[in-house]
């Protein structure tokens, strides 16, 4: 994706969302592109799409925490059934749900956005392990369970 294609809120539109038979669990339903994955500090990973463009949840959860700050910019929390917590950063706008909601797989969450401090349109990604973000759990880099489920 040509990163022109964010340069200004004109051209920010969402791309038409791809149809599918089944529920894809990759967070994002639309077009996206790889950007910057985990390293030095950076816990999470990049995916680049139009703001606007629609999200989901790959596992569905509890929702563990719905907050907008600084650099996170509007974010939601959704701790899986397996114990790891899936952290959903730069929100188009406030997600919509509770903490102690429940989600199944696939349930739209909200939309690909630029808040907090985002140069661009993107969701940043993470996936920290049990107990949790921020909460003793570490970081693991989210790229594998990204590929396989843009895959299926």
């Amino acid at each position: 994706m040509d990163a022109t294609v964010f340069d200004t809120a004109a051209e920010r539109v969402a791309p038409p969302v791809v149809a599918e038979p089944d529920v894809s669990r990759f967070p994002i339903r639309g077009q996206r592109e790889w950007g910057r994955g985990i390293s030095g500090g950076h816990d999470g990973i990049d995916l680049l799409a139009a703001c606007g463009t629609p999200m989901v949840t790959p596992e569905g959860g509890r929702v563990v925490q719905v907050k907008s700050e600084g650099s996170a910019g509007n974010y939601l929390v959704v701790r899986s059934p397996r114990g790891e917590d899936h952290v959903f950063m730069h929100l188009a706008r406030p997600a919509r749900f509770e903490v102690g909601d429940k989600l199944e797989p696939g349930e739209r969450i909200g939309a690909v956005g630029d808040t907090g401090n985002a140069s661009t349109c993107h969701l940043h990604y993470e996936i920290w392990t049990a107990p949790g973000w921020y909460k003793g759990g570490k970081p693991r880099d989210p790229e594998p369970p990204l590929r396989r489920w843009a895959a299926s």
